[in-house]
């Protein structure tokens, strides 16, 4: 049964929003318990790193401080940075696990939690790390440069065998034509990676419960899923036609330029000349899926390519590997744009994440046991209350308010 969230005083709330660190002390020690357990319930098979999501979010309440004024507000906070650190924590431990099993290396064996008096000393460190001016970092980097680079023209300037670089000028010279147009290809894939990368990149974004569209410049238009982001280069539609989708999104593409449409997920390359297309790519799922509603659409994927015919569905493995989609996992992925969630034989755990994601609906387990049981179900995304009797109905659970908080219980027990 997951544990209540403790009231925290007005008092105490006062002194935080004052910027008075005893305060946030007493938060962290009086709610370490409860901290400790979201976080591993958000954490699902990387409950090592519970520790390090904590005295994230701590930094991060005590960064937004003035932002939150009940008990409330401070748990909804925490709820909602666990829920997207959690899931950024798990996809990069998810390329870790794939290295070490590509790679034969053997995981660490966990360390002990720690205590509060620990993470405490932890987190206050941190908070009175020494700020860095940022010219100060830039000529530092210089200077290391600079001295690096002293360090090597010492070395190459020392008298040496004509014969070497003639044979090194040769060599360099019949590789230059075979490697030219890959460099280019590189080069340009190379360029739209930075471009998306930057800070200042076109974003348009959707919360939790809440869906989207955006007219792009070169007037397609994307329908957004919820928790979902799309990235344009700048210059969208000139030089480079590019985006990067992160969550799911469906796309309108304007026909009539040069440049085909290209959407990343990921290192996965999906490009269209015209027509429609949807793609979906959550970190937190094993397998990105794209689905053509037109002819012309070709998805690569590392060595791996394919056309997509319309209508088809394709799933790509977080390894690369490219294979139809079933017929399950096409609706699953993609019935949000029919306005209803679909889900196929899914944990409970899973779906209750599904029901934050399109819905926003924060509901606790009370009897965690029942988070391995299955469920199936159509819901219309418009209705909350057609979702939550969907679950009830299929993962045997009970929707009932515990203390002001929504909340599951298991509805075979009596």
């Amino acid at each position: 049964m997951s544990t209540a969230f403790p009231n925290i005083d007005a008092a105490t709330i006062a002194s935080l929003n004052k910027g008075d660190e005893a305060a946030l002390e007493k938060i962290l020690r009086s709610h370490y318990d409860v901290l400790m357990e979201r976080a591993n319930e958000r954490l699902k098979d990387e409950k090592a790193a519970a520790p390090r999501l904590v005295a994230a979010v701590v930094r991060a309440l005590w960064d937004e401080r003035d932002g939150v004024h009940t008990s409330a507000e401070i748990e909804g906070f925490v709820n909602e940075e666990f829920r997207q650190r959690a899931r950024a924590i798990r996809s990069r431990m998810a390329a870790v696990h794939r290295f070490e099993k590509s790679e034969g290396v053997a995981a660490h064996a966990p360390h002990a939690a720690p205590t509060a008096d620990q993470m405490w000393n932890e987190i206050v460190t941190a908070l009175h790390q020494p700020v860095v001016d940022p010219a100060t970092a830039a000529k530092q980097r210089r200077e290391h440069a600079a001295h690096g680079a002293a360090e090597h023209i010492a070395h190459v300037t020392g008298p040496r065998n004509w014969r070497v670089p003639a044979i090194l000028t040769l060599v360099g010279a019949l590789c230059l034509w075979g490697g030219y147009t890959w460099a280019s290809k590189a080069s340009k894939v190379s360029v739209i990676t930075q471009m998306l990368a930057e800070t200042d990149a076109p974003t348009v974004n959707t919360r939790p419960g809440q869906l989207g569209s955006v007219s792009l410049a070169d007037s397609s238009r994307a329908r957004l899923g919820a928790d979902s982001k799309i990235v344009m280069v700048k210059g969208f539609g000139r030089e480079y036609r590019s985006a990067s989708v992160s969550g799911t999104a469906a796309i309108t593409i304007a026909s009539g330029n040069a440049l085909p449409l290209e959407i990343r997920l990921g290192e996965v390359s999906v490009t269209a000349a015209d027509g429609e297309l949807a793609v979906r790519d959550f970190a937190d799922e094993p397998a990105r899926f794209v689905q053509a509603k037109g002819e012309g659409v070709q998805v690569k994927a590392g060595e791996s390519s394919r056309s997509l015919k319309a209508g088809e569905t394709v799933a790509i493995t977080r390894e690369g590997a490219l294979r139809d989609a079933t017929a399950d996992e096409a609706a699953q992925a993609f019935g949000w744009l029919d306005g209803k969630l679909v889900l196929r034989d899914v944990t409970v755990r899973d779906a209750m994440q599904d029901l934050y994601r399109w819905y926003g609906l924060d509901i606790a387990m009370r009897d965690t046991l029942t988070l391995d049981r299955k469920v199936t179900l159509e819901a219309t995304l418009e209705s909350t209350k057609e979702v939550i009797a969907a679950m009830e109905a299929s993962g045997q659970l009970k929707f009932e308010w515990v203390e002001n908080r929504m909340t599951f219980k298991d509805g075979a027990k009596p």
